[in-house]
């Protein structure tokens, strides 16, 4: 290539290909220093604007906006320029020869003479001295805009920013310097520069952004659930304003299918994300959007980090949620042709670049993504290659979740944060592909049984139905959609869904043993957890016989002291404490308690449940001190190994307020009942669970027997509304308790009726012979006899008689106290108890 000036004779020698020449002063410079004019008002941007106005006026005078691209730095920078009222000289730096073709234009702006400007641009001076020479001689106010210096080394002229040689130096105390870049990185900018960070908009201000461009597109609330969705990028809330503006300017002709709207634009972008984010008519603004991360991965990757475009794409097919680190596997990834040679030292770097730029931001949670750039990048490539990056999103989540226990609470950090991507993995499509299908159903199976555990209900029931629709049922993935089916049953029982719970536990068990066999531990499992449900459902005798019958199985093939045994014979011992049958309950759960002890550990989760069993004997046997002594060792345990808010670890406050309750210490028993219940509703994720409905219900035992029938009254009532839409027999004794309270505040025909409607239900869930159906209709011919209606009080104290006699015995002290009752009004009305027997 020849250069010079027109006229002049240059030998050249031998010359290959084609010459050009380009003469001086061929055309107009096309450049302009003067601050692009801002088309709309700046949203959100107040608090950032008045406190970079304030630096460059008081001595801070070289400032960094960086973001990553589309966070609307440039037009930060433009209202700083308006705000400081200087005279300003605006610079494109997003490359070297409009950086130097803008610098030269300062140079002469700030009083260089023209012989010395083209002299050092001509490469006879030193062009970055000269221009700093210049601009520390002037004496008025000057701000240097830097707009889009991306590439931060281009300011250094060749060397390090901090050596301060470059075209980029701290100025004096008449100038200030703002510059724009992606690049947040507090090294690259020599240690004299104070950073920025560019943030998203908030949804209100995102809302006006949206409503400035597109006035007419719908209502606030519209405009605020969209800039939610654009996750308040102001490039994209910018870019669909004027989609919206310019599709109301089409005339509508047949066949035209586009968003009109906020609403109908928000609901475009699940399905058509690449065709509503670019603009219906030519523009320069047409593939902003699209290239604009393009452009930092341009830049990453001639700084030496070609992995970092894969690992982004690769990323944006995971879940809208953080991606723990683990997950990124180099050994696995460079199975990948695209990661060819990667080790996780490359993989580091790769990231750190990524958050340099702005197009990924790394915390504790790992990596996250920005909603717009995520969908924009999961976009990009051809079919084979996004397909690649899902297969790796497979395998890499397959991994990481085979290495995490579920049921290990140490682990649970671990999974909460790989849940959100378990709950996305079912989407993947399998095609024909066995293999894949098959770590899709065994991770959704392992998160299923985290939720369960960790009392995730909602979010693992969400999981499971979903996943199930997705993997279906073949051959190949029984076991692990069983295993599904299992803990979804478990998380049912848990939100109070018992006819559903008992229905999917006996299609599971049903399944099960068609597969399995009746003896597998599998098996026995399902059956043990079908009687959990029969004893929620106060189906007493049922769960005895399906626990018993369990328990000698498990006993005959997995051995007296396996975990499933153990669970068989602890649930076993609180029907028979239900059942009243104290001194077996007591034999039962002390024995399970010595097992699992020496087998699991004392601080084992299990061991804690069983100890805390033990001291609901205790406390039903009137052994306070000692049901104390059980709960504050199994309190300390189950805090330490699961955490103060896990469900286990409430279930045994809840217990010791209880014994503190019973123990006449109403204050204590008041206070750790209200703090777990704080905790309970913050972390439950169901209305209807049962931890939260049973602490709420002895919340209310216990301000009745402070005094407080007003506020006790009012919880019962509370209670109720919940507990009206649920299953279960936890509405029985609070309509019993609820009666009591009236009872004592007088309102003895509101006590009759709760007590007559708890009846209803005891015997139809429980049978007439249940406790609580006995206990209820004790208290109704109470207060019958109160309101004087002694016949109808008679005939029920006749009926309990008799059911209290074939449930609990003639010697029971229930059934005594019955008899005393019916024998206390009879002779005061008919005569001697025989008389009053006969015929009954």
């Amino acid at each position: 290539m020849l250069s010079g000036n027109v006229g002049s004779a240059v030998l050249a020698g031998q010359i290959h290909g084609d010459v050009h020449i380009h003469p001086g002063g061929v055309g107009p410079g096309l450049g302009s220093l003067t601050t692009p004019t801002l088309t709309y008002d700046v949203r959100g941007r107040d608090r950032l604007v008045a406190e970079l106005v304030e630096e460059l006026n008081s001595g801070q005078n070289c400032a960094v906006l960086h973001g990553a691209g589309g966070y609307g730095k440039t037009t930060v920078a433009q209202r700083v320029t308006a705000e400081l009222g200087v005279e300003t000289w605006w610079v494109d730096a997003s490359s070297e020869a409009r950086l130097q073709e803008g610098l030269r234009e300062v140079a002469l702006r700030a009083g260089a003479s023209p012989e010395a400007v083209r002299e050092a641009w001509d490469g006879r001076g030193l062009a970055p001295d000269l221009l700093w020479q210049q601009l520390n001689r002037c004496v008025h106010r000057w701000l240097l805009v830097l707009d889009n210096a991306d590439d931060a080394s281009v300011l250094g002229a060749g060397r390090p920013i901090a050596e301060r040689t470059g075209w980029l130096r701290p100025p004096g105390d008449a100038g200030g310097v703002l510059i724009t870049s992606r690049d947040g990185n507090p090294q690259a900018w020599g240690g004299f520069a104070r950073l920025h960070a560019v943030a998203t908009l908030s949804a209100a201000d995102g809302a006006r952004m949206l409503l400035d461009r597109a006035p007419d597109a719908g209502a606030e609330e519209q405009a605020r659930e969209l800039a939610l969705r654009l996750g308040g990028l102001p490039l994209a809330l910018h870019l669909a304003g004027r989609y919206l503006a310019a599709i109301a300017a089409l005339p509508v002709l047949p066949g035209m299918d586009l968003p009109v709207d906020f609403a109908e634009y928000r609901a475009a972008l699940d399905d058509r994300w690449a065709e509503v984010t670019e603009l219906p008519e030519p523009s320069a603004e047409r593939e902003t959007l699209l290239r604009t991360w393009e452009l930092s991965l341009d830049l990453l990757a001639e700084r030496g980090h070609p992995m970092a475009r894969p690992l982004l794409r690769m990323v944006s097919h995971f879940a809208a949620a953080p991606v723990s680190l683990e997950l990124l596997r180099a050994d696995i990834m460079a199975g990948l042709p695209v990661f060819e040679g990667l080790d996780a030292m490359k993989a580091g770097l790769a990231v750190k670049a990524l958050t340099e730029v702005g197009l990924v931001d790394l915390d504790g949670s790992g990596l996250s993504l920005h909603p717009v750039v995520r969908e924009t990048n999961r976009h990009q490539g051809d079919s084979d290659e996004r397909d690649d990056y899902l297969i790796l999103f497979v395998a890499l989540l397959g991994i990481a979740t085979s290495e995490a226990d579920p049921t290990d609470p140490a682990e649970w950090p671990r999974w909460r944060a790989l849940l959100p991507h378990c709950a996305a993995v079912s989407d993947v499509a399998v095609d024909d592909d066995e293999e894949r299908l098959i770590t899709i159903a065994e991770t959704c199976a392992r998160a299923s049984r985290f939720c369960n555990g960790a009392r995730l209900t909602r979010q693992g029931i969400d999981l499971v139905r979903h996943a199930l629709a997705k993997v279906g049922a073949p051959d190949a993935v029984l076991r692990p959609v069983l295993s599904m089916r299992n803990d979804l049953a478990g998380m049912l029982r848990d939100r109070g869904e018992l006819t559903a719970a008992e229905a999917e536990y006996r299609s599971v068990l049903a399944e099960a043993v068609r597969i399995l066999g009746a003896v597998d531990a599998d098996v026995l499992g399902a059956r043990n957890n079908l009687a959990v449900v029969l004893r929620y459902q106060g189906d007493l005798v049922a769960a005895e016989a399906e626990f018993r019958a369990v328990v000698e199985t498990a006993t005959e093939i997995l051995g007296a002291e396996h975990p499933g045994t153990l669970s068989a014979r602890d649930n076993l011992a609180g029907v028979l404490q239900e059942l009243l049958r104290w001194p077996e309950a007591e034999a039962e759960v002390r024995a399970v308690l010595r097992l699992r002890s020496e087998v699991l550990g004392p601080d084992h989760r299990g061991t804690v449940i069983t100890r805390s069993h033990l001291a609901g004997v205790l406390e039903a046997k009137g052994d306070f001190a000692a049901a104390e002594d059980e709960l504050r060792i199994a309190l300390e345990s189950s805090t330490r190994v699961l955490g103060p808010e896990h469900g286990d670890t409430l279930g045994v406050r809840h217990n010791l307020a209880s014994v503190l309750k019973n123990q006449g210490d109403l204050v204590g028993a008041e206070a750790e009942l209200r703090a777990v219940l704080e905790i309970a509703e913050s972390v439950m994720e169901a209305e209807h669970h049962p931890d939260t409905l049973t602490t709420r219900h002895t919340l209310a035992g216990v301000l009745r027997e402070q005094g407080d029938l007003v506020a006790a009254e009012a919880e019962y009532r509370a209670l109720l509304e919940v507990l009206n839409d649920a299953e279960g027999p936890d509405v029985v004794p609070t309509r019993h308790n609820l009666a009591a309270v009236l009872r004592e505040r007088g309102d003895l025909a509101g006590a009759e009726d709760e007590l007559r409607a708890a009846l209803a239900i005891a015997e139809q869930r429980l049978g007439a012979e249940h406790p609580m159906s006995l206990a209820v209709r004790f208290n109704l011919t109470n207060v019958l006899r109160e309101r004087g209606k002694t016949d109808e009080a008679l005939s029920q104290l006749r009926t309990l008689l008799a059911l209290s006699r074939r449930a609990l015995g003639e010697d029971h002290p229930d059934t005594r106290a019955t008899e005393a009752q019916l024998n206390a009004m009879l002779q005061k009305r008919e005569g001697p108890l025989q008389e009053g027997l006969e015929g009954s």
